[in-house]
């Protein structure tokens, strides 16, 4: 189904600029008509008034037809002009919320009102999830997904706020009778490492990278072990020892105020794993 992308006055000039490319992408469309095209301008530019604009007030605004708008709402994937105006109306009130320019290290401001410090963090997460959806690579998730269901046991190694989003990951493998361990939670990694075997599987999930882990990946590697990586450092020492790496965008910088970004980032992707896994368990 075709998405009419929205402009509305309120709209940041970024979601504007998106919005008239949409525009130029449908009018190059050679199913459309002239007259059609006419027809989509028109709601493009009185959104606003999309809930008084009856098929026939928009036939008429248009110089055209209601046999013509139908014709144009069903080459568009709609059984009509209401079902179009209702897709219209809701993907207008969710583009109030996006602002112009998101700012993943500093997301809101002091001087700010609570209204706009809450539409600044509606846009973070929907742009961090957008950031990271569109860097994954589904065959090394894949990969993963089959490295944790069949290996005899599984170790995760994290530090800081990032262990609190693995350790919700570890809960999630439970209901599938998986049952990880977390080597870096009481500070035993470098004894948990020397003891495991190319029957275990570890992932490390490390924003930057912790070069603290630098001797017990040498020492997995040494053992057999196959090795996964969750970061967003491209100069990531530990790179060169694994076997599958997930490579997510580096939008959040080191005088951050909290880890919002870091934390939606590795909650998706580890979200994403988990639901390939339950997927395959129970196919």
């Amino acid at each position: 189904m075709l998405s009419f992308t929205l402009l509305i006055k309120e709209n940041s000039l970024k979601i504007e600029r998106e919005v008239k490319h949409m525009i130029l992408d449908i009018s190059q469309d050679n199913k459309y008509t002239e007259t059609e095209k006419e027809v989509v301008d028109y709601l493009m530019n009185h959104l606003d008034l999309l809930e008084e604009l009856s098929i026939n007030d928009l036939a008429k605004k248009t110089y055209t037809s209601n046999a013509t708008i139908i014709r144009l709402c069903r080459k568009a994937g709609y059984s009509g002009y209401k079902a179009l105006k209702v897709d219209l109306i809701k993907e207008r009130e969710a583009n109030k919320y996006i602002v112009e320019n998101v700012d993943y290290t500093t997301p809101f401001q002091f001087n700010e009102t609570t209204e706009e410090i809450m539409k600044n963090m509606f846009s973070l997460y929907q742009e961090s999830i957008k950031q990271v959806y569109s860097s994954l690579d589904i065959d090394v998730l894949k990969s993963m997904a089959d490295e944790i269901i069949h290996k005899k046991r599984i170790f995760l190694f994290s530090y800081g706020d990032t262990q609190t989003t693995v350790i919700n990951f570890t809960n999630k493998l439970v209901k599938v009778n998986i049952f990880p361990t977390l080597a870096t939670q009481f500070g035993e990694e470098r004894h948990i490492s020397k003891r495991m075997n190319k029957d275990d599987y570890a992932i490390i999930i490390s924003y930057r990278g912790q070069e603290r882990l630098l001797e017990c990946v040498q020492t997995l590697t040494k053992n057999h072990v196959r090795i996964g990586l969750i970061t967003a450092n491209k100069k990531n020492s530990l790179m060169a020892y694994c076997d599958d790496l997930i490579m997510i965008p580096d939008c959040e910088k080191e005088n951050r105020i909290s880890t919002f970004y870091s934390q939606l980032a590795f909650q998706y992707v580890l979200s994403n794993l988990y639901a390939i896994i339950y997927h395959q368990v129970n196919d």
